[in-house]
């Protein structure tokens, strides 16, 4: 079988590499399956973080929105107060506090924001003269929209971490799908199909050897008879002793009834010479072995 190199993996054919593809394929395909869960888990959990995402984005339009309103009218009750809080910043009153997490083998980080609640506020006494009220909340609207917007980074961060995550995976299941397990299936038939064809060639060589020696056999005893007939004064046959292999075939050829053309019953003939005493001879004899017509010894090389 001719199959493109390309196609498959460079093995030798054996039984060892044909159970170590087998063995890898079992592997591939239990890793295809855990791969396709994990893109299936990366997308559900990226849909609810994108779901998520697109609330808190607009939610945090809308506090920003009125946290700058708030502070609109904070300068035009007091003024300007830019450099007034600028000039009392000491400790901060709001923390981010980074969490990993691992969401399907992915590693995150979600931040939340911790308020600590032991901070000075520098600008506590603000608008005591006047416009106190339009301070206070121009501070709770500018707190919670940092609250969203710390909420807002983290999702966002993990959106992108998810979405790295699920093209990468995807290309590793495609790339199993489309290009490793093909080949590792070809890689096996290929290894099946060359072990398949040595067997043919190997029961054929047994045969062959089989049969030739059966024929050497068959020839020994027709030799041996040979000799007896011209130690017993058979005259012309004497002179047979040391003649050409071939001419003990063409014997065995004119002593059958008609001519043999398919040389199947050689070996009944050779059974039915009475010089042949020996049983395995006779065992030989319940299976012939069939041979072309119009056969030579030179056949018989491999």
């Amino acid at each position: 079988m001719s199959m493109n190199t390309t196609d498959r993996y460079p093995a030798t054919a054996s039984q060892f590499m044909l159970r170590e593809i087998k063995r890898q394929q079992e592997l591939v395909n239990r890793g295809y399956q855990l791969l396709k869960r994990k893109a299936e888990a990366l997308r559900l959990k990226g849909r609810q973080t994108a779901s998520d995402l697109s609330v808190t984005q607009a939610v945090l339009g809308h506090t920003l929105k009125e946290a700058y309103i708030s502070l609109a009218a904070v300068k035009f009750t007091n003024g300007e107060s830019n450099a007034l809080v600028l000039e009392n910043i000491e400790e901060a009153q709001i923390r981010v506090k980074r969490i990993p997490e691992n969401i399907s083998g992915v590693s995150t980080v979600t931040l939340h924001a911790i308020e600590e609640l032991g901070a000075s506020d520098a600008l506590r006494y603000a608008g005591l003269g006047a416009g106190g009220h339009r301070t206070g909340e121009a501070k709770r609207a500018f707190r919670a929209a940092v609250h969203i917007l710390i909420k807002f980074a983290s999702l966002r961060n993990t959106c992108i971490l998810l979405d790295n995550a699920i093209r990468s995976t995807l290309r590793k299941v495609n790339g199993i799908e489309k290009v490793i397990m093909p080949k590792l299936s070809n890689t096996m038939k290929y290894i099946q199909v060359e072990l398949a064809e040595r067997e043919r060639e190997e029961m054929h060589r047994l045969k062959m050897v089989k049969a030739k020696k059966i024929r050497a056999k068959a020839l020994a005893a027709m030799r041996l008879e040979d000799s007896q007939n011209g130690d017993s004064g058979a005259g012309g046959e004497s002179g047979e002793i040391g003649r050409p292999i071939y001419y003990y075939y063409y014997r065995v050829y004119l002593r059958s009834a008609a001519r043999i053309r398919s040389l199947e019953c050689l070996t009944s003939i050779i059974c039915a010479c009475r010089s042949l005493p020996s049983t395995d001879s006779v065992e030989n004899c319940s299976k012939p072995v069939c041979q072309p017509a119009e056969w030579d010894d030179e056949d018989l090389v491999f």
